[in-house]
Order: structure tokens, then sequence, then C-alpha cells
């Protein structure tokens, strides 16, 4: 996913990520670009489910040891929409040496194009968690659901998603199995489901961005002295109060946080403000509230400094999605 929205150029959130990521392509990045399009389906065994959906569950190993007739399959299909480059059918022929150099290139893809930006991938999709716990809690699944793309539609018991232009409508039965909402940071503006060939269902959406970082790639440390003050400032009992109240999974609205702690609205604004600018905390808006979570950086201060474990953020209970 994170080639296809390297290769397509659009959303304004990625646009300093794809100019760091276009200068470090490894070097048989061809191979990578005559498999994954730049829209539309790509082949399926470039994206392991969630038994090995990152590097540290075995995404790679999984790769290398798709089954021959997997291969094919995914070519074949792929072939119909592409016209392939001639080494491709070494690929499909099972051919481990072909099929290892692709799983290299991706590995080394995947630490040019991932690796550096996961602490900034992680604030994002933890506070769209947050935002949807939130909203489960309140409103229930279908108000989730309803809620992850302007054109999905909720008519219990049938989810209707947005399809690719020019398809008609395409009925998946779930039969019990349950369904995995994840978040990715690449998806693009359309939901994708892997739904028939899976264990387990999942439902990949694009989340909610950070109406105060806006980009993949975060903004330089501000070094004037105004920074300087909000970290020497994060030691008062109050801001400590208000990092500690949003280390609650859901997270807490100005308003929430003004209430729970007795302070002024315009006093928790302030606090907030200055957290976030330290990194420790990150704001998402979800209609016309704004909702705040702390991030790992912010847990870990509160670990250091009360000497107990980290409060668990929303991602040490998610797998990646990555590559």
């Amino acid at each position: 996913m994170s080639l296809q929205a390297l290769r397509r150029g659009s959303g304004p959130q990625f646009s300093a990520w794809r100019h760091l990521v276009g200068k470090q392509l490894p070097a048989r990045a061809s191979l990578l670009g005559s498999l994954v399009p730049a829209s539309g389906w790509a082949p399926d065994f470039l994206t392991p489910g969630p038994d090995h959906a990152s590097p540290t569950t075995g995404a790679f190993d999984a790769i290398r040891a798709t089954p021959r007739r997997r291969l094919a399959a995914d070519l074949r299909r792929l072939s119909s929409h592409h016209r392939l480059p001639a080494w491709t059918q070494l690929l499909a022929d099972g051919d481990r040496e072909t099929l290892d150099a692709v799983a290299d290139t991706l590995a080394a893809y995947y630490d040019a194009a991932v690796t550096p930006f996961v602490d900034r991938v992680r604030a994002v999709l933890d506070a769209d968690r947050a935002c949807r716990v939130h909203t489960m809690a309140r409103l229930g699944v279908g108000a989730v659901l309803a809620g992850l793309h302007p054109q999905m539609r909720w008519q219990e018991p049938v989810l209707e998603l947005p399809g690719p232009p020019g398809q008609g409508q395409i009925n998946f039965h779930l039969e019990g199995r349950g369904l995995l909402l994840s978040a990715h940071i690449f998806c693009g503006s359309r939901p994708r489901a892997l739904l028939n060939d899976v264990g387990t269902p999942v439902l990949v959406y694009a989340p909610a961005w950070n109406p105060h970082g806006s980009n993949l790639v975060a903004e330089p440390p501000d070094t004037r002295p105004r920074t300087s003050t909000a970290l020497a400032t994060l030691l008062g009992r109050t801001r400590a109060a208000v990092l500690e109240a949003l280390a609650s999974p859901a997270g807490h609205t100005t308003k929430q946080l003004a209430q729970s702690l007795g302070i002024s609205p315009a006093s928790a604004s302030e606090h907030v403000t200055a957290l976030r600018a330290a990194g420790l905390v990150t704001s998402l808006r979800q209609a016309n509230t704004v909702r705040h979570t702390i991030t790992a950086l912010g847990a870990g201060l509160i670990s250091t400094a009360t000497g107990t474990t980290a409060p668990a953020t929303p991602s040490a209970r998610w797998p990646d999605r990555l590559p």
C-alpha cells in the first residue's frame, strides 16, 4: 500500500515522505514496481494475513514460503490487468531465487519507507483507535462502521462498501467469523476488504488525521525559546495531572479533561497544547469534537517518573499492518 501511495502522488500528508523515500529506494525497486500497480489490486502473496502482518511476526519469511500455486494464481490475475515483464514467469513457476530477490527488495524498501516513520504512524493509529473506542462505547458498532468512510452504509446486518469504479455489487458472507477493523496509514481513500480467502475477514480503512500535524513526516523540532519553556514546565502539578488523565485508552475532550481535573477549559486547552508541542500528547478531530490521547513518549515519561510499567498504548494491542 505504501508503494501505491508513493507512486500515485496523492495526499498532502505524504508529500514530504515521498520526497525523502524517493531518494532512498533500493537498487532493485523496479522488481516491486512490476508487481505493485499505482492503483488497484496487488498480489495477495505480498501482504500476508494477520498472523504475519509485520516483520517482527515473520512477514518476509511468509512471503518467501509462498506456494507455487499461489504465486501462479496471483500473477495470472495481475497479468489480466497489466502487462508483466518476462522475469515474472520465473516467479510464477515458483523459482526460489526470484522469490527471495523480491522479498529482499521488499525488506530493503520497508527499511527506507516505513521503519524511519514508525513512531509517527503509531501516533496516528493510536489517536484514530481512541476515537473509534469512544464511538463504540457511546453509539455502538453500527456508528463505528458507518464512520469509517463517507460512502459506507450500515443497514444491519449488511455493510455496504464503496467499490472500485465500474464494478458492480459484490456480496461477501462473514458466516460468523467476525470482522477485524484495521486502520492503515497508506490505505488511500477507499476501504479495502480482505474477506473470502482469509480465516479472519479484515476491513482496512484510512485513519483520521491529527488536525495539528497533517504530515507523515514530523516537522523538525522548534528550537526557539518557547519550546524549551514548554518542556521545562511539564513538571508542574496540573500539567502532570493532565498527562496522567490522558493515559486513558479512550482519551478525553478538552471539556471532559477540564471537568475531570476541576480546571477551566481554557487552562485544559493550554496544557494540552504544551504537551502536544513536546510530543507527549496527540489530538484528533472527530466531527465537531477534538479528542486528546497520550503518545508512547508520554506513557514512557509517566513510567519513568513513577517507576511503574508504562500504560499500554493502543498500538501495543494492534498488529502492525505493514508492509
